[in-house]
């Protein structure tokens, strides 16, 4: 049932850079946007007819938000902490949407390793705990090295490799410092050495009637498990991207969620095995959809709108093109003085999104929320791609001021190792 109407209102948890898109198609199409995010800087407020300094993630304020402006329905796009309050509060009112459950049995890692395990998906080894029954034989079962990390967030926040038992203390603080519901998941770690594929996913009815995966690629110097970009489509052998098709659409129909874009995250190890790591449920972060349409030509943002309104949504089949989305970023923290792109580049550029202007403070690459910018590429070919991103210094210049104790770590070094080389020779 088609329920647009003249006075179409939308209400959108979060403004962020990446959910622009949604924003703007929002607004394109004439309907009134209604905007909750408790950053009232976000640049997503521009855009809004109403903003409302609420927490995206903070479901009961949203719920009574949402019963005061009574929107038509509620949306969270290329937002992992709040697509289950829109499907609460969706929910709670009767709007479209994906029911409560199904959702965070996507979005909570724990929920989602056990709905793997249950319905006999090749999972890994696993523990989830709170603060409140971790013991001494909680990490028993689990065989170094492994993954401690929060089960409610995203964009690699808080999570740590563990080698050895003296670790673990360490990673599972950090790992509760970026939890909202205070649940930790520890897991066997899956190695990529023949596949770590991403990307989005269209789900109808139960059905994905849409995938297009790619490869991830990784920057090691900052965090070895926070992505800098993504090549589509794979150049993994085709039986591989189909046994992953295939088991994302086996545990989405498992979950209950029915319709809607999805981020797909998944691994294939040494021995040939096949993981899903996640399935977010939501679009990706760092402009993957559109990065996605300039390859297939699907435009995801719009499917989702008029799936929630009731309209019908068309696929059109057509030769994939190599396109690809990087993360500008820095290793180091400090204030970004330039940024500079060699002209060589330009021609392959789709888009161009910058975070972090000049004068601004940058932050190491930890975190996906950590980016300078986000670059969306095309190119005639595989090859061409990886020969860019494997060269991107020789192409994206950054001048970055170190910060203070970096400086000063750094004035340490300079002193203290000439005086450690002459202890060790005096010693000799």
């Amino acid at each position: 049932m088609n329920i647009e109407t003249k006075t179409t209102k939308v209400l959108c948890l979060g403004g962020a850079y990446s959910q622009i898109p949604f924003l703007k198609e929002v607004k394109d199409r004439g309907y009134h946007l209604i905007l909750c995010d408790y950053l009232a800087n976000n640049p997503g407020r521009q855009l809004a007819d109403e903003y409302y300094n609420v927490s995206s993630t903070d479901k009961e304020a949203v719920l009574k938000l949402a019963r005061d402006v009574k929107p038509n329905f509620v949306f969270a796009y290329a937002t992992d902490p709040a697509a289950p309050v829109a499907a609460f509060v969706s929910e709670k009112l009767g709007l479209p949407g994906n029911t409560y459950e199904s959702v965070r049995i996507l979005s909570e890692k724990d929920k989602f390793r056990n709905c793997q395990k249950e319905k006999g998906f090749n999972t890994p080894e696993f523990v989830s705990f709170t603060e409140m029954n971790i013991t001494n034989e909680t990490f028993s079962l689990l065989k170094f090295p492994f993954i401690i990390k929060p089960t409610d967030s995203s964009g690699s926040k808080g999570i740590s490799n563990v080698s050895k038992k003296e670790d673990i203390d360490t990673a599972v603080m950090y790992a509760f410092n970026f939890s909202r519901n205070k649940r930790i998941i520890a897991e066997e770690f899956i190695d990529d050495n023949l596949a770590d594929v991403h990307g989005d996913g269209f789900i109808m009815d139960g059905k994905l009637i849409f995938s297009c995966l790619g490869d991830h690629i990784y920057n090691k110097l900052s965090n070895i498990y926070n992505p800098i970009g993504t090549i589509w489509p794979s150049n993994k052998p085709n039986e591989i991207i189909k046994k992953i098709e295939d088991d994302v659409e086996g545990i989405i129909r498992s979950s209950g969620f029915k319709n809607g874009p999805i981020n797909i995250e998944a691994r294939v190890n040494t021995k040939g095995k096949h993981y899903i790591m996640e399935i977010g449920p939501r679009s990706g972060g760092h402009f993957v959809p559109q990065a996605i349409q300039y390859s297939t030509g699907f435009d995801m943002v719009k499917a989702s709108l008029d799936l929630m309104l009731g309209k019908k949504v068309t696929i059109s089949i057509q030769p994939r093109k190599c396109t690809a989305y990087y993360a500008i970023h820095s290793d180091f923290d400090g204030k970004l003085l330039h940024l500079a792109i060699n002209n060589k580049l330009k021609p392959f550029i789709k888009e161009f999104h910058q975070y972090v202007m000049n004068g601004e403070a940058v932050k190491s690459f930890r975190m996906a929320n950590q980016a300078i910018g986000v670059m969306i590429l095309t190119t005639r070919n595989r090859n061409e791609m990886e020969f860019i991103l494997s060269n991107i210094q020789d192409y994206i210049k950054l001048t970055i001021e170190k910060t203070n104790i970096e400086k000063h770590f750094g004035s340490i070094l300079k002193v203290l190792i000439p005086y450690l080389l002459h202890m060790m020779l005096e010693v000799v």
